[in-house]
């Protein structure tokens, strides 16, 4: 073989060696933490739960499989995958009367869903929030308080400036009605009580990959004060994810009601604009899609009506529930990805 075409055919080979080493770094040398499974089939909230009239929400997409937690070098790595590819934003999509297209409203590869994870730390019953984000509708048992949230939302930024305005809200009314009016120095106290709560309890990520039905997300160690732990406590819930910038028309005219942190609401009947299937009567049932639950209670009771507590799953503890073989069948979910409809 002449020499330069071997010298050729071996940068060939070593160049493929490194795209392959560097595309399969994914779980090869990495230390797993822990694994959260849920079933395949069970996007469909308390049972009755429809998906909107959309293509590019179709069944499945929001069926969550599982949550590998992997150590890496100042952080942890999660992979959420779910039983259908992930639908890319469109840059010919628009979202709104604004013009904005999907590819710019949401920035990090994915839109359709949000998806949060409540962390115990502690284990200590009556320690911690109960309270899920705005707009979840749900109550987490008592011994299942959680000490920090990891939300993965397709507007990050938006979504902290939302909460952060929602808690100060909150906070506001609490001290005026301790104090009665603030004046400017214990209003700037309060923002800054608000401020460090959230930067503590609340993480957004923003160094984000998806991959087919796969959605990385990496969270620093200084969030959790070192790796996660197989001994917390983990509870798992995906809803589906609104970009549209709206008028909140309560706040606006000046009243306060429930208000909803990126969340599609769920209503009776069908509809493009929110999920269908919702009970009447019931304006506080929860949108959430699916989420994951330990042995000895299920999905459709958490999320139905007169709800017991949400626990949440210790994956150092009992078994949890496991996803059947067929949603794990060959390694990969379905193949077949939804559409989204191309804007005009």
């Amino acid at each position: 073989m002449p020499l330069l075409r071997r010298s050729t055919l071996l940068l060939a080979l070593g160049t493929a060696v490194l795209v392959s080493a560097c595309l399969s770094r994914g779980t090869r040398g990495v230390s797993s933490l822990f694994t959260l499974a849920d079933p395949r089939g069970d996007d469909h909230g308390d049972g009755e739960l429809r998906y909107p009239l959309r293509e590019d929400m179709a069944p499945g997409s929001m069926d969550l499989l599982l949550l590998d937690a992997y150590a890496e070098d100042e952080g942890t790595r999660f992979e959420a995958t779910f039983a259908r590819p992930i639908v890319r934003p469109q840059a010919g999509q628009t979202v709104d009367l604004s013009g904005e297209s999907q590819a710019q409203r949401a920035r990090f590869g994915f839109y359709t869903f949000n998806l949060d994870l409540y962390v115990d730390t502690d284990r200590v019953e009556g320690s911690g929030r109960t309270e899920t984000m705005p707009g979840r509708n749900l109550q987490l048992a008592p011994g299942s308080g959680w000490e920090k949230v990891v939300l993965l939302t397709p507007r990050p930024y938006e979504a902290r400036d939302r909460l952060r305005a929602l808690w100060l809200q909150v906070a506001r009314e609490e001290r005026q009605k301790q104090q009665g009016p603030l004046g400017e120095a214990a209003a700037r106290e309060v923002e800054g009580e608000v401020a460090r709560e959230l930067t503590a309890r609340v993480f957004f990520p923003t160094r984000v990959r998806v991959t087919g039905a796969t959605v990385e997300f990496f969270v620093p160690n200084d969030f959790f004060g070192g790796a996660p732990r197989p001994e917390w406590g983990y509870a798992l819930a995906v809803t589906g994810a609104s970009l549209e910038n709206k008028v909140d028309m309560p706040a606006f005219l000046g009243k306060t009601g429930p208000q909803g942190l990126m969340v599609l609401p769920i209503g009776p009947g069908d509809s493009k604009e929110r999920f269908g299937g919702g009970r009447l009567g019931d304006p506080n049932q929860s949108p959430v899609v699916d989420l994951i639950v330990p042995p000895g209670i299920t999905q459709e009771q958490v999320l139905g009506p007169n709800a017991p507590p949400w626990p949440a799953v210790v994956p150092a503890g009992p078994a949890t529930p496991a996803a059947p073989e067929s949603a794990l069948d060959g390694g990969t979910p379905d193949a077949a990805a939804p559409t989204p409809p191309t804007g005009e």
